[in-house]
């Protein structure tokens, strides 16, 4: 399984746009092929500091997805609402 972990920074006063988009974003995420899960949570002591978490079977799912549509819209929508670019990470869990 590979994890992609996105760490995002909302400008205050975009948090409640994010927080109304990122739900509609995680639906179509999730319903993608080979997607096993899809959330957001946000930091307990940063309001505007949110971490995206998707889990999907392959490193090849993942791409597919990174160059589908949906990534694309998704990514376009981050930088419009974002204070600073985002951090990324792909990792894959060993420990099982």
């Amino acid at each position: 399984m590979i994890t992609r972990i996105v760490k995002v920074k909302i400008k205050l006063e975009n948090v409640e746009d994010f927080k109304t988009y990122i739900k509609s974003f995680l639906c179509e995420a999730i319903a993608f092929k080979n997607n096993h899960h899809a959330d957001c949570f946000a930091d307990l002591d940063e309001q505007n500091h949110f971490h995206i978490y998707t889990i999907w079977n392959t490193e090849g799912a993942l791409n597919k997805f990174r160059k589908s549509d949906t990534n694309i819209e998704f990514r376009a929508k981050l930088l419009e609402l974002s204070e600073s670019r985002h951090a990324a990470w792909t990792v894959e869990n060993i420990g099982q």
